[in-house]
């Protein structure tokens, strides 16, 4: 199941840079190109459609990646069995000792 979802989270994002980089602004210069498109996408012209199709495209594409985060913390999730304690028992260390400084610091012999 999270293999299947994982791939159709692949083809939805392939699948919105493809229209991203397909739909047509009023003020881009490739818009000639899609003019003969009206007359399958409406009056409109291909604009209405893509953006309503990038829509839906990122619609599914969110709720697919909310679907896999829930998944994947259910499929990693630590259980705890009923008679195990909730909170860590303090044991008691037993504390390093430290060192001791010398009473006296030999100084080193000064040549004159």
């Amino acid at each position: 199941m999270e293999t299947l979802l994982i791939i159709f989270q692949i083809m939805l994002a392939i699948l919105i840079v493809l229209i991203v980089l397909v739909n047509v602004t009023k003020g881009s210069e490739y818009g000639a190109v899609f003019r003969g498109a009206e007359a399958i996408f409406g009056g409109a012209g291909p604009t209405s459609f893509l953006n309503k199709v990038t829509m839906l495209l990122v619609i599914l594409f969110f709720l697919n990646s909310i679907l896999l985060t829930k998944i994947s913390t259910a499929k990693h999730r630590i259980i705890v069995p009923e008679g195990a304690p909730t909170k860590p028992t303090k044991e008691k260390t037993i504390p390093t000792p430290l060192p001791v400084p010398p009473k006296e610091i030999p100084i080193p012999p000064q040549n004159k």
